[in-house]
């Protein structure tokens, strides 16, 4: 009896015991549930004041594009949709002929483009090769001649050349050829020094001139006796050899095409420029204002990456020559995109940039449309004007300078722009 009252207490000190240890268990689950939903709490979104409701962040709206429903359009002009249409008819048959790879064309109205076109392949002896367009590149060949024409005009009017009809030798001291097919009529003196006559004891002055030369009426023989295109000789090289060869047409009265005269022409005429080098003048002064990035001379490896590829007509690949001191005949590559730049600008339209850029050609020309039909003579202020086309025809006038001469490289007898001279703009009376 006494063991059983001594094991009782001890009993009862075991189930205290245990309860602590329980409770102690019990409370610390508890704390760190409380703890837990404490945090729980602390992390879920804040009421905005006076709002019952969470705040919702709207999800971004993607925004799909609303095409309208396309709707075939009427050509305003059909005859000049009819007209395209026949460009495009004549191109594709053109590209039938053999020897023909690649062809690109654009068809522009003032500085709008109307129009374009791209046959063949880059490269025609890849049948892989993709279709051109109008910003692959070609080499324009003699196209080159427009720019030392360029130069020749921005120089007469920044006073830098006195006349188009000045001789060469006012600019190339040491020219001299033979000329033994008679004598032309000499220019009529021009320039701020007076008549070449007042000049004393110089000789008087060649009929090769500035004007012939960039209107092949020169007589200028085609190339430099004894040299090829790749020639790499000096502009004072090409004036020795000039003096003992002979002109082939008496200058001012027959046409003969000379590759020689436009390269001459340039290398002189960039002699008097602040930049020294015709290459140079060109890019700063025509390139760049016209924004013709696609043009130039050298043909550097992204060039050709880009160029289409010539052949001859037997259909042999065209090597890439460098044509040397006939580059400015010929060396350079544009594309149909840089060109069109160029055409709105000496038509006399386009941008302000445009005509800011060839301001020699702005202000002297200017058109009249006859579009109905009238009498064959124009009221022109209290005079009359004798017209040969009656009607849908396009006049083109160009007003006379302060020296009596009027921009253009054609002759008197030699006119070939089908141009009208006038003394100055016309006036016409009101209808």
């Amino acid at each position: 009896m006494k063991t059983r009252a001594c094991h009782q207490p001890r009993l009862l000190r075991g189930k205290k015991k245990w309860f602590l240890w329980a409770l102690s268990g019990f409370l610390f689950l508890f704390s760190v549930a409380m703890t837990g939903c404490f945090l729980w709490q602390y992390h879920l979104p804040k009421l905005q004041s006076g709002s019952l409701k969470p705040e919702v962040t709207p999800a971004p709206v993607k925004m799909c594009p609303r095409h309208p429903e396309l709707v075939p359009l009427v050509h305003p002009l059909p005859v000049l949709k009819e007209a395209l249409e026949k460009v495009d008819g004549i191109l594709r048959k053109a590209m039938l002929a053999p020897g023909l790879a690649a062809m690109s064309a654009l068809v522009i109205h003032n500085d709008t483009v109307l129009w374009t076109g791209n046959f063949g392949k880059k490269n025609g002896s890849d049948p892989n090769s993709g279709t051109p367009n109008e910003y692959t590149i070609y080499r324009i060949a003699s196209i080159s001649k427009i720019f030392p024409a360029l130069m020749l005009y921005r120089l007469w009017e920044e006073g830098i050349v006195a006349s188009l009809d000045d001789p060469l030798e006012r600019y190339a001291s040491t020219f001299s050829i033979n000329n033994p097919l008679g004598k032309a009529q000499d220019p009529e003196p021009q320039g701020p020094m007076g008549e070449y006559e007042e000049m004393g004891s110089l000789p008087r002055p060649s009929s090769v001139t500035l004007r012939r030369m960039a209107s092949q009426l020169s007589g200028l023989p085609r190339r430099l006796r004894g040299t090829s295109l790749l020639w790499r000789g000096s502009t004072q090289e090409a004036l020795n050899l000039l003096r003992d060869d002979v002109l082939v047409a008496d200058p001012g009265t027959r046409c003969h095409y000379s590759t020689l005269a436009f390269s001459l022409l340039a290398h002189v005429l960039a002699a008097h420029t602040a930049q020294g080098d015709y290459e140079r003048w060109v890019s700063e002064q025509v390139l760049e204002p016209l924004g013709m990035s696609d043009t130039g001379f050298a043909l550097t490896g992204a060039v050709r990456a880009r160029l289409a590829a010539g052949f001859y007509g037997s259909g042999r690949s065209a090597p890439l020559y460098d044509l040397g001191w006939y580059r400015p005949s010929g060396q350079m590559y544009s594309t149909a995109a840089d060109l069109a730049r160029l055409a709105a600008a000496l038509l006399g339209a386009g941008s302000r940039r445009l005509l800011r850029a060839l301001r020699h050609v702005r202000g002297r020309v200017f058109q009249l449309h006859v579009a109905r039909k009238f009498p064959c003579t124009l009221p022109l202020a209290d005079a009359w004007l004798s017209l040969e086309a009656q009607h849908g025809q396009l006049v083109r006038f160009y007003p006379l300078d302060r020296h009596g001469l009027a921009p253009g490289f054609d002759v008197p007898g030699l006119n070939t722009y089908g141009v009208l001279r006038l003394q100055r703009r016309p006036v016409f009376p009101s209808q």
